[in-house]
């Protein structure tokens, strides 16, 4: 056999993973309650989990759980509306908690999914528990990480003055909001943003991954200020405590140790309060904690979805 046909055939053969996953890979749209269309993406087969995104997120902080589950479930990750691929249309009166847990039931209604599993990082663990309190027969198991359950400003930093320096950021994002979108451009091309991830402590720089991390400033930065704010106050005066005492499905919880936007203690009474539920607290993990230690992750998820489904 000629030495270049050879070449050609080992190429072909080292490229069949990637041409794989293309093919099992489906994109489409959603059509959401008011006409909303809602990006989705389906990997793998089996259970369904839906993945939901925190607040200016995409699918970068899942990449390496997708990497994984997928061998044997069936991952649906998908865009909010106004962020990644989806439609942007700005209202204020739907940027709401609701409205994003409308996406969400869009996005199964769309992939004729019954019943899934559901797992919401930060903001999507709040939309999580919004879904599941009215919708609970379309809930397997719920499985929650570095996030709260209500009114994340009252908690930001561990601190009472939190919710008052959003409360500004909200009426000057509003007051001007080419002001506030020109700072945000700017933030978006800082050469220090991991330097000031590092200070903030927003990441473990030893962990975390960094593409992952400059993929989500890129695409918060690039977000309309005004959007994120009005989210921001939707997730700030909704509180799911009273759905989370009437949780009946199996309900894992991970928390990062050192998280400084959903302090840890957060993820403890949402342990406390969801009956019969389980916690893992990640040593030395951040907010990201989905970037910094996805192998550990992964395992305790296979671990907990093979022992109650």
């Amino acid at each position: 056999m000629p030495v270049k046909k050879t070449n050609k055939i080992k190429r072909t053969i080292q490229k069949a993973p990637k041409l794989k996953q293309l093919i099992d890979t489906k994109e489409g749209y959603a059509t959401s309650f008011d006409g909303t269309r809602i990006w989705y993406q389906t990997q793998g087969e089996g259970i369904p989990i839906i993945l939901c995104n925190g607040l200016g997120c995409s699918l970068f902080f899942w990449k390496h759980i997708i990497s994984h589950l997928k061998k044997n479930y069936r991952i649906i990750v998908f865009d909010w509306r106004c962020h990644g691929k989806s439609e942007s249309t700005y209202d204020e009166e739907k940027m709401t908690v609701d409205a994003l847990t409308q996406d969400l039931r869009a996005v199964m209604t769309q992939l004729k999914i019954k019943q899934a599993i559901i797992m919401g990082h930060s903001m999507g663990t709040q939309i999580m528990f919004n879904f599941y309190g009215k919708y609970p027969k379309k809930v397997l198991a719920l499985i929650s990480c570095c996030s709260t359950f209500g009114k994340p400003m009252d908690t930001f930093y561990n601190s009472h003055t939190s919710k008052y320096v959003f409360a500004g950021l909200y009426i000057f994002n509003h007051l001007f909001p080419k002001v506030a979108n020109k700072i945000g451009f700017l933030l978006g091309k800082n050469p220090f943003y991991w330097q000031m991830g590092t200070a903030l402590r927003m990441l473990n720089p030893g962990l975390a991954d960094r593409s992952a991390v400059k993929e989500y400033i890129e695409h918060f930065t690039s977000m309309d200020s005004a959007i994120l704010t009005d989210f921001a106050k939707s997730l700030q005066d909704y509180n799911a405590e009273p759905t989370l005492k009437r949780v009946k499905v199996p309900t894992l919880i991970i928390a990062g140790e050192d998280d400084t936007f959903t302090p840890v203690w957060l993820s403890k009474k949402m342990h406390h309060l969801i009956p019969h539920s389980e916690l893992m607290v990640i040593k030395k993990a951040s907010h990201i904690a989905l970037i910094e230690q996805p192998a550990l992750i992964n395992l305790r998820i296979e671990k907990f979805l093979s022992e109650k489904l």
